[in-house]
């Protein structure tokens, strides 16, 4: 019997159960498994070009896994968990913006050793779940301090960005709601209609910026 290999950055990474069960689909996407329970679906041109985005996703952080081995062998268990996570939402992406920031999340991941575990339960079901254009809207948008929904006839106010409504930044921000991004300004009058950015946002953003080699 040969003897066994090493296991990879990867397997490092998402050694769990449910991870390997997760990226065995990567290669089920085109082949005999996943044909023989969804046979339309596997014919289409879809699954091909999605199985691609996967593995040129996973091949380009295997390399940056692979890099990083002092870091990777330190890893707390909240950075485990974000990288994790995000190894598992690259099955499910089909966005090739989200699939950029996902890789971002894994390299950023490995340098952020201060994130809490609490912090990292946040920020892992944040970023399965986020959109890129709603990646977009937070780094765009984060220098000002409130956001208000709706028509104003008033002058501009300083830090206060205002987005008319029905538009398509609307849209954005009822997701960013959603997720816990962005909560009310504050309890009074004054405050209605006006939002601000979560605490989580600040972390978010340096998981998901360009990071530099």
């Amino acid at each position: 019997m040969p003897p066994l290999q090493p296991p990879t950055a990867v397997e490092k990474v998402a050694g769990n159960i449910v991870t390997e069960s997760a990226l065995t689909l990567v290669g089920a996407l085109s082949g005999s498994p996943l044909a023989a329970l969804l046979p339309v679906l596997a014919k289409s041109l879809a699954s091909e070009r999605q199985r691609q985005r996967v593995e040129a996703a996973l091949v380009d952080i295997n390399s940056v896994l692979e890099a990083q081995g002092e870091a990777l062998r330190n890893l707390t268990d909240a950075q485990y968990k974000i990288i994790n996570e995000s190894i598992l939402a690259i099955l499910h992406t089909t966005s090739d913006e989200k699939l950029l920031y996902l890789r971002r999340v894994v390299h950023n991941g490995l340098r952020m050793s201060e994130i809490q575990p609490e912090e990292a339960v946040v920020l892992s079901r944040v970023i399965r779940d986020i959109s890129a254009e709603e990646v977009d809207f937070l780094v765009q948008n984060f220098s000002f301090e409130r956001i208000q929904l709706g028509n104003t006839t008033g002058p501009a106010v300083p830090g206060i960005h205002v987005m008319p409504a029905g538009g398509r930044d609307e849209l954005i921000t009822s997701g960013l709601i959603s997720l816990g991004l962005m909560i009310p300004a504050g309890p009074t009058t004054d405050d209605q209609g006006v939002m601000r950015f979560s605490n989580s946002v600040a972390k978010l953003i340096a998981l998901l910026r360009e990071y530099r080699t």
